[in-house]
């Protein structure tokens, strides 16, 4: 080899290695949810894009696992265990079920939370300005969420009528205490409030065919991981029924769904991307407060009301925050 091109060969590797040198670690990260890309798609962008504000950038320095239960919360345990195998240094999840066995599967681990209900009764914190343990994040308000919709119900149906309850089973709201308010909610209103309890979506199937053969007035549907993961395909269950029904994510409403009372989850996972760059940085979770939604948005769908033949009061309309038309 002349010598000019074992120099320029000795330079090519030189500047190899100092590129090596410079690249930086890139940190690992774990998403894991109840539902799947479809029915997070929206979710995983907010989330993708608070990163990016904080410097995280895929490939970059941020390694981004994901992995999705597909509406089986069963399924949960496995692939958290996967993300510890993997070596992920924070997990970011939501609801409550699957947040109870991301916890179980990893107690080493940080947890963020983008949603989640009453996580001091939940038992995932301590308190929520001094959560303790490795748990921390946001809470989505949906313990308070639902006695509105049994107020929006009551605005829509005649007094006296059957309203569904449609809750998913494992939810705080499957539990005695939530269960009861929620009944007691309904008669408060001047309803006569009838809770389904489900436990997968051939059961969420099941309960919309056994409606249609003894149609109620109305729906509620409770906050739920597998309701979530169905948001937008529940809408079409429901409205064959031609009742309101009222939901408790802002997905259904804009899924042709006729109401939604609820925070925009969005916010929330975007706004989970700050607690895992605390986290990144050496922040403990434990140490981390908890925050609560900035604001609750009431959606309606005046398309969907038209097509069903259903009439919306004047003064429900007047307080949404936004009307589909």
């Amino acid at each position: 080899m002349r010598r000019r091109d074992f120099l320029l060969a000795c330079a090519a590797l030189g500047a190899g290695a100092t590129q090596a040198r410079a690249q930086p670690k890139l940190r690992r990260i774990g998403w894991l949810t109840g539902g799947s890309p479809k029915s997070h798609a929206k979710l995983l962008e907010a989330f993708r894009a608070g990163m990016k504000e904080h410097g995280w950038v895929e490939g970059k320095n941020l390694a981004l696992e994901l992995r999705w239960a597909e509406g089986r919360i069963d399924r949960v345990p496995a692939l958290a265990a996967e993300l510890v195998q993997l070596g992920c240094e924070v997990i970011v999840t939501a609801a409550n079920p699957v947040i109870a066995s991301v916890r179980k599967a990893a107690p080493a681990t940080a947890i963020v939370m983008a949603t989640g209900s009453d996580p001091v009764a939940a038992g995932f914190v301590s308190a929520l300005s001094r959560p303790g343990g490795n748990v921390t994040g946001l809470s989505g308000f949906f313990e308070a969420t639902p006695i509105k919709m049994l107020e929006l119900a009551g605005a829509l149906v005649p007094r006296g009528a059957r309203v569904v309850v449609l809750l998913e089973a494992r939810t705080m709201f499957a539990q005695d205490k939530y269960r009861r308010s929620a009944e007691d909610t309904g008669r408060a209103v001047g309803v006569r409030p009838e809770v389904i309890e489900v436990a997968s979506v051939e059961e969420i199937s099941r309960a919309f065919a056994s409606m249609a053969g003894n149609r109620p007035a109305a729906v509620v549907v409770m906050p739920g991981p597998t309701l979530f993961f169905l948001a937008r395909e529940i809408p079409k269950s429901a409205a064959p029924l031609n009742v309101p029904v009222i939901y408790p994510f802002e997905e259904s409403a804009d899924a042709g769904g006729l109401m939604s009372y609820a925070a925009p989850l969005a916010d929330g996972y975007r706004r989970a991307a700050r607690y895992v760059d605390l986290i990144l940085r050496g922040a403990k979770p434990g140490e981390l407060p908890i925050e609560q939604p900035t604001r609750l948005s009431l959606v309606v769908n005046l398309k969907a009301a038209k097509a069903q033949g259903i009439e919306i009061p004047r003064e429900v309309v007047l307080r949404a925050d936004r009307v589909i038309e």
